[in-house]
C-alpha cells in the first residue's frame, strides 16, 4: 500500500472517533489578548519578549482558536501587520501557494518554521494545513530573520510550536456549505496523538469572467468555482526523555477547481492532491545544547480534463523533498548571552507532467511526457551572536551568518551582518533598534519549472536586501503597546516579466521597497472583557529596472479588532481585519503596472463557546459575519458568503 493511502487510512480510523479540529478546552482558556512573556524563535533562545530587539508577538493555540479558525493560517488573518490572501474557500493552497501570510509586504519573504526547522517548500507557507490542535504557540516575528535562519525570512518569520503532549478530547462540528469537522487528541503517556478530517462543500462560481474555453471548437466564456474539499492531519509526539522527543506531521488535502460556465455547468475540472511529511527528531539539554534532525516531503498529483473530453487528461506530479540537521550550543552568563550553531540541508525536487499543447481547447492533444529533474540543492552555514549588557538597562547583540549554497545552477555564498539595540526605560517598557541583511535563494519552480505561461532561468541569481526598524513596547497593567517603524529594501527581486509571446520569464528584474509604521494596543479591561487593535500602514513599491520608477504594491493599510468576552461557562469572541487600498502588480514588457483591486477585504468571524459540564462543550462560529462579496487574491476570487459551523467537544 502506498504511503499516501496507508496515512489516509489512519486517520480515517481515528476519525471513526467523535473528533475535534478546535477543542475549546475552558479550563486552559487564556484570554484572547494575552501573549507569551517568553519567545525562543526571534534570538533563537529564550528572551524576554519585552526586551527583544524586534516585533515579536506569541500566540497561544487557544487564543488563536478563539478566532474560530481550524488552520493555523485561517487564525493569523485576524492578526495586525499579516497580509492574508487565498483562492478558494477554506484557506485553500495551490502548486504556488495562493493562500499564503505576507509580513512587511514582501511576497516569498516569510519563512515558515515548525518547531524551529524550516517547513516551506518552493516558498510555500502551508500553514493552511497546520491544525491547532497539534499547536502549542505560534510566534510570529517582523523583519528580516536570515541572520538566524537564512533563505526566506526576507519580511519575517512564523515559528509553529508543537505540543509536545495532549488532553484526550473528542470533537464533531457540522455547518453549511458542506463544512464538517471530525477530531481528536490522545493521551497516551510519553506518546501524543492528534488526528482530524475537515470538509467544504462546493462554492458555485467565485469569480467573474475569466476568459474563454475552445468547447468542440466554440468560444465559451468561464468562470472559475470550487469543488468539494477535504483536509487530513495527524500529529505524533513522542517524549523521549526531558531532553530528547520525536514528532511526525501528516497533512494532507484534496481540493478541484471548477472551470464553470454561467450557470455553473463544469467546462473543466483541475483536481489537486497534495500530502505533507514532517518528521523530526529533537535535542535540548539544561547545559545550552539544542539540535535536530528533520525530514520533510510533500508529493503534489493534479490532474485535469475537459467534461467533453476526458479521455485526454492533462497531469502532472512533483516531488520536493528537503532534509538536514542543525545544532547550536548557547552559553550565558551574569551578563551576556553567546549563541553558535550549525547547519546542514539538502532539498531535491523533481517534476512529472503531460501537458495540453493548447491548454483552453477541449479537443487538444497532448505534449509529449516531460520530466524536470531530478534537482538538488545543498546548503551549509554557520550562525554566531553575541548579546552582551552595556549597563543595567541597555543591551547590544551583534549577529552574523555564513551561507554556502551549492546547487544545479552553481554556487552561491552569502554574509549576513545584524546589530541589534535594546534599553530598558522602565520595569514595562523598552525601545529597540535593528538593521540586518536578509537573502532569499531562488526555488527550483524558479529555476527549472517551465509551462505554457511560465519559462524558467537557471542563471538567477539570489535576491537580497536590508531590513531596518525601530520600535517602542510596554507590557504592564493589563495593557500591551507596541509601536513599530520600517524600511525594508530589496534588489535582484526575482519576479516574471511578460515576453510578446504571453509567457512569463523567470528574471532577477526588480527592487523592492518598503517604509511603514505598525502600532498595536491590548488591554484586559476587567475579568471578563479584553480587548485588542492594531494598524499597520506602508508603502510597498516596486520596479523591474535601473531609471524607471517605482510603481506601487499590494496593499497600503490594514486595521484589525478584536473583543473577547468570559465569564464562568460562556466565552465569546469577535475578530475583525479591514485591508484598504489594495492592488496587485502585473507586467508590460519589462515595466511593471499596478492594478487597483474593487473593493477592500474585510473579513470576520464570531466565535462563542458554552461550558455544558466540565467535560462537554458546545462552539458555534459564525466566519464571513457580516456577508461580505469581497476579493481575495488580486483583485478576481470573490470571498465565499457566510458560513457558521456548531460543535461538541468531549474532554475525558
Amino acid at each position: 500500500m502506498k504511503k499516501k493511502q496507508w496515512m489516509t487510512g489512519l486517520a480515517c480510523a481515528l476519525c471513526a472517533l467523535p473528533m475535534t479540529t478546535q477543542a475549546a478546552e475552558m479550563d486552559e482558556a487564556q484570554n484572547v489578548v494575552t501573549t507569551a512573556d517568553i519567545n525562543v524563535t526571534a534570538q533563537g533562545y529564550e528572551k524576554e519578549t519585552l526586551m527583544t530587539p524586534a516585533d515579536t508577538t506569541v500566540y497561544t493555540a487557544e487564543e488563536l482558536k478563539k478566532t474560530g479558525a481550524r488552520d493555523v493560517i485561517s487564525a493569523l488573518k485576524f492578526k495586525n501587520g499579516v497580509h492574508f490572501t487565498s483562492m478558494g474557500p477554506d484557506g485553500q493552497t495551490w502548486i504556488t501557494g495562493n493562500a499564503g501570510t505576507n509580513l512587511r509586504g514582501i511576497e516569498n519573504g516569510t519563512l515558515v518554521l515548525i518547531d524551529g526547522v524550516p517547513a516551506s517548500f518552493n516558498n510555500v507557507s502551508h500553514l493552511d494545513m497546520m491544525s491547532l490542535d497539534a499547536v502549542e504557540r505560534v510566534e510570529v516575528v517582523k523583519g528580516g530573520g536570515s541572520v538566524l535562519y537564512g533563505s526566506e525570512a526576507f519580511g519575517g518569520t512564523i515559528n509553529v510550536i508543537t505540543k509536545a503532549s495532549y488532553k484526550n478530547t473528542v470533537r464533531a462540528a457540522a455547518g453549511d456549505r458542506g463544512q464538517r469537522d471530525y477530531a481528536a487528541t490522545i493521551d497516551l503517556g510519553k506518546v501524543g496523538v492528534a488526528v482530524s478530517r475537515s470538509y467544504y462543500g462546493k462554492t458555485g462560481n467565485l469569480t467573474d469572467r475569466m476568459g474563454n474555453l475552445k468547447i468542440n471548437g466554440t468560444q465559451t466564456p468561464y468562470m472559475v468555482g470550487f469543488g468539494k474539499s477535504r483536509k487530513d492531519h495527524v500529529n505524533l509526539t513522542y517524549k523521549i526523555n526531558d531532553a530528547m522527543r520525536l514528532s511526525y506531521t501528516y497533512s494532507g488535502k484534496n481540493h478541484s477547481i471548477h472551470y464553470n460556465d454561467a450557470a455553473g455547468n463544469i467546462l473543466k475540472y483541475f483536481k489537486y492532491d497534495d500530502d505533507e511529511h514532517f518528521a523530526n527528531f529533537s535535542y535540548q539539554d539544561k547545559k545550552g545544547w539544542s539540535g535536530s534532525a528533520y525530514y520533510n516531503l510533500r508529493s503534489i498529483s493534479n490532474p485535469d480534463w475537459f467534461i467533453v473530453n476526458p479521455s485526454t487528461v492533462e497531469w502532472e506530479k512533483s516531488h520536493h523533498r528537503h532534509y538536514g540537521a542543525e545544532a547550536k550550543k548557547v552559553w550565558k552568563d551574569d551578563v551576556s548571552t553567546t549563541l553558535v550553531g550549525v547547519s546542514a540541508k539538502r532539498q531535491t525536487y523533481v517534476n512529472q507532467n503531460e501537458k495540453y499543447r493548447k491548454y483552453l481547447e477541449s479537443d487538444s492533444v497532448l505534449k509529449p511526457y516531460a520530466k524536470f529533474g531530478p534537482y538538488g540543492m545543498n546548503e551549509y552555514a554557520l550562525t554566531a551572536s553575541y548579546d552582551r549588557d552595556l549597563s543595567p538597562v541597555t543591551a547590544a547583540i551583534v549577529s552574523m551568518r555564513q551561507d554556502w549554497v551549492n546547487s544545479s545552477a552553481g554556487d552561491y555564498s552569502a554574509f549576513l551582518p545584524q546589530l541589534q539595540l535594546t534599553t530598558r526605560l522602565s520595569r514595562d517598557s523598552a525601545v529597540y533598534a535593528s538593521v540586518g541583511k536578509f537573502f532569499r535563494m531562488p526555488n527550483f519552480r524558479n529555476l527549472y519549472y517551465a509551462s505554457s505561461v511560465m519559462v524558467p532561468n537557471p542563471n538567477l541569481s539570489p535576491e537580497s536586501g536590508w531590513n531596518y526598524e525601530a520600535g517602542y513596547k510596554y507590557d504592564g497593567k493589563g495593557r500591551r503597546f507596541t509601536a513599530t517603524v520600517f524600511h525594508t529594501s530589496v534588489r535582484d527581486q526575482i519576479v516574471g516579466v511578460k515576453g510578446s509571446d504571453g509567457k512569463s520569464y523567470q528574471t532577477n528584474a526588480a527592487s523592492y521597497q518598503n517604509t511603514g509604521l505598525e502600532m498595536s494596543y491590548a488591554q484586559d479591561v476587567d475579568a471578563h472583557v479584553s480587548f485588542n487593535t492594531g494598524f499597520s500602514v506602508g508603502n510597498p513599491k516596486r520596479k523591474y529596472k535601473a531609471g524607471q520608477d517605482f510603481v506601487r504594491a499590494l496593499g497600503r493599510y490594514q486595521l484589525i479588532a478584536g473583543v473577547n468576552y468570559e465569564n464562568r461557562d460562556l466565552t465569546a469572541a469577535l475578530n475583525l481585519s479591514y485591508w484598504g487600498d489594495r492592488g496587485y502588480n502585473g507586467t508590460s514588457g519589462e515595466r511593471v503596472t499596478f492594478t487597483t483591486i474593487s473593493g477592500n477585504l474585510f473579513t470576520s468571524n464570531l466565535h462563542v463557546a458554552y461550558r455544558f459540564t466540565p467535560e462537554l462543550t458546545g462552539t458555534f462560529d459564525v466566519d464571513n459575519l457580516f456577508n461580505r462579496r469581497d476579493y481575495t487574491n488580486s483583485g478576481r476570487y470573490y470571498t465565499v458568503g457566510r458560513a457558521f459551523l456548531v460543535g461538541l467537544n468531549y474532554v475525558f
